[in-house]
C-alpha cells in the first residue's frame, strides 16, 4: 500500500551538534515570568550552525524577487495591454488570494513531512511558474500566472518559519528572524529594479523569464540541509507521526486541519496579533504595491527612476530596520516576552505618522527621506512579531501558526488592499487620497495588537509546561524516524 512517507531522522553532521538532553522528572507548569536577560554572545544565534539560516534565508530572497519584480513593471504592462489602474491592483491580488487558500493545508502538511524536502521541491517549481508570466498574451493569462506563483510561498514560508523555530531557541529568535526577514526587503528591493532595469531596456517578458533560475540552483542545497526534529530548539525531541497510506492521510486532512486551526485560534495572544497585523497589512501592502507609480505620477520620475527609487528605499530601510529590529525585540525579551508587542505596535505607529507626512511634503528629497525611515519603522516590527508567534505556539503545530497567519492576514489584509487602492484611484482621481483612505486600519490594527502584551506572558508559560510534560514523557528523546518524504 502506498504510503506518505513523514519527516526523516534529524541527521547529525557537521551542519550542528544534537539537541540538549531533555530534563527528566515530573512536569510541572512554569511560572509565567520573564525569561532571564541573555547576553550579546549568547545571542549570537546560541551557539548553533548558521547554514539553516543562511539557506532558508535565500529562500525567502528568490521568493521575494520573484513576487516583486511585477511592482517594477506595472508601467509597462499597463501600456501594452491598455489597462485601469483596478487591473493592475488585482494582479497583485491574484498572487495574495491564492497564498491564503493553499497555505492553510501547505502548514498542516509541513507539520507532518520531511520540510527540507518540501521546500526543494517548491523551488524547483518556481522556474516553470515565472515562465508562465512572461509568455502571457492577455490580461486573464498574466492574472493565472501570477495566481500559481500563489503556491509557492504559500508552501515554503510555513516550513521555513517552523524550520528556524526548531534550530534556534527563543531567546535569539527576534535575531534569526530579523536576518531572514531582511531578504524580505533585499528580495522587494531587488525585485522592483531589477523589474525596472530589465524591463525598461529588454522589455517585462524578460524580466520575468530571469527570475525563475537563482531558485532552482538554491533547491539543491536546500534538499542537503538537516532536519532538525519538532522542539529540538527547546531541548525536547518529539517523535515525528507515523507513516500513513496516502488514501487514510487525505481522508483524516480536513479534521486534522481543523483541530490543529481550531487550537492556534484558542490562543489569545495568537488572536490579538492576527486581528491586528491583518488591519495593519491591509494599509501596508495596499501603499507598497503603488509605490513606484506614486513616485512616476507625483516624483517626476521615469519608470525606471521611479522602480529604482521604490526599490531604494524598500530594500535599504528594510535591511536596517529588520536588522535593528531583531536584537532589539530579543534585547526587550530579556526583561518579558511582553516587550516584543510593545515595540511593534509603537514601531508600527511611528512608520504611519512618518508616511502620511510624506505624502504632504512636496520637496522630492525630504519625501524620500521620510518614507526612507517609515519604512525602516515598519521593519523593525517584523521579527518581533514572529518570534511572539513562535513563542506562545506549540511546538507541532508551527507549520499551522504561520499558515493561520498568513490565511487571516491576506484575507482581511493584504489580498483586497492593491485592488482596492486602485478603485479608489480611479474614482477620486488621485493615488494620494487613496492612501490617505487606507491609513485607518493600521490605528485599529494597533491598539488591538497591544493587547496581546497582556497575555503573552501567560500563554507562553502554557507552551512551557507542555513542553515539560513531553520532556517528562520522553526523557531520552527516542523517536520513530518513519520514512524520508519524497515526492
Amino acid at each position: 500500500m502506498t504510503t506518505v512517507p513523514t519527516e526523516g531522522a534529524a541527521e547529525r553532521g557537521s551542519e550542528g551538534a544534537p539537541p540538549a538532553e531533555a530534563a527528566a522528572g515530573p512536569a510541572t507548569t512554569p511560572a509565567p515570568a520573564a525569561p532571564p536577560p541573555t547576553s550579546a554572545a549568547s545571542r549570537r544565534l546560541a551557539g548553533r550552525p548558521a547554514k539553516p539560516l543562511v539557506l532558508l534565508s535565500g529562500v525567502t530572497l528568490v521568493d521575494q524577487i520573484d513576487t516583486n519584480i511585477l511592482r517594477g513593471v506595472l508601467p509597462l504592462i499597463k501600456d501594452d495591454f491598455g489597462l485601469e489602474d483596478w487591473q493592475l491592483g488585482a494582479l497583485g491580488f491574484a498572487f495574495v488570494f491564492v497564498n491564503a487558500l493553499a497555505s492553510v493545508p501547505a502548514g498542516w502538511i509541513a507539520d507532518r513531512v520531511r520540510r527540507t524536502r518540501l521546500i526543494g521541491w517548491t523551488l524547483l517549481s518556481w522556474s516553470g511558474l515565472s515562465l508562465l508570466s512572461a509568455v502571457a498574451r492577455s490580461f486573464t493569462q498574466l492574472f493565472g500566472a501570477r495566481a500559481s506563483l500563489g503556491f509557492g510561498q504559500a508552501i515554503d514560508d510555513p516550513a521555513s518559519t517552523s524550520l528556524l523555530a526548531d534550530h534556534y531557541p527563543a531567546q535569539v529568535r527576534g535575531t534569526v528572524f530579523s536576518v531572514q526577514q531582511v531578504t524580505t526587503f533585499i528580495g522587494a528591493g531587488l525585485g522592483i529594479g531589477l523589474g525596472g532595469l530589465v524591463g525598461g531596456a529588454f522589455g517585462w517578458r524578460w524580466a520575468f523569464a530571469l527570475v525563475g533560475v537563482p531558485g532552482s540552483l538554491l533547491a539543491f542545497a536546500v534538499f542537503r540541509m538537516r532536519e532538525p526534529s519538532r522542539g529540538e530548539a527547546e531541548g525536547i525531541s518529539l517523535p515525528p507521526p507515523p507513516a500513513v497510506p496516502v488514501r487514510e492521510l487525505a481522508g483524516s486532512a480536513w479534521s486534522g486541519l481543523r483541530s490543529d486551526l481550531k487550537m492556534i485560534f484558542g490562543i489569545r495572544t495568537m488572536r490579538f496579533v492576527l486581528v491586528g497585523v491583518s488591519a495593519m497589512l491591509f494599509t501596508v501592502s495596499g501603499v507598497g504595491y503603488w509605490l513606484a507609480m506614486y513616485h512616476k505620477r507625483y516624483s517626476g520620475f521615469t519608470e525606471a527612476q521611479a522602480a529604482g527609487a521604490a526599490g531604494l528605499v524598500l530594500a535599504t530601510a528594510g535591511v536596517i530596520g529588520t536588522i535593528w529590529g531583531g536584537r532589539a525585540s530579543d534585547r526587550v525579551y530579556g526583561v518579558s516576552p511582553a516587550g516584543r508587542i510593545t515595540q511593534v505596535s509603537n514601531a508600527v505607529i511611528t512608520c504611519l505618522v512618518l508616511f502620511c507626512a510624506s505624502l504632504a511634503v512636496p520637496w522630492v528629497p525630504v519625501r524620500l527621506l521620510l518614507q526612507f525611515v517609515a519604512v525602516l519603522a515598519a521593519a523593525s516590527a517584523i521579527p518581533g512579531l514572529r518570534a511572539s508567534m513562535m513563542d506562545v505556539t506549540p511546538v507541532h503545530a508551527r507549520g499551522v501558526s504561520v499558515s493561520a497567519f498568513a490565511l487571516v492576514s491576506t484575507v482581511f489584509g493584504t489580498a483586497l488592499a492593491p485592488a482596492v487602492v486602485g478603485l479608489i484611484s480611479d474614482v477620486t482621481g488621485s493615488l494620494v487620497t487613496a492612501f490617505y483612505v487606507v491609513t485607518p486600519p493600521v490605528i485599529v490594527g494597533t491598539l488591538v495588537l497591544r493587547r496581546a502584551k497582556h497575555t503573552i506572558v501567560e500563554d507562553a508559560a502554557v507552551i512551557l509546561a507542555s513542553l515539560a510534560e513531553a520532556a517528562a514523557e520522553n526523557p531520552d528523546g527516542e523517536r520513530d524516524d518513519g520514512v524520508d518524504v519524497s515526492f
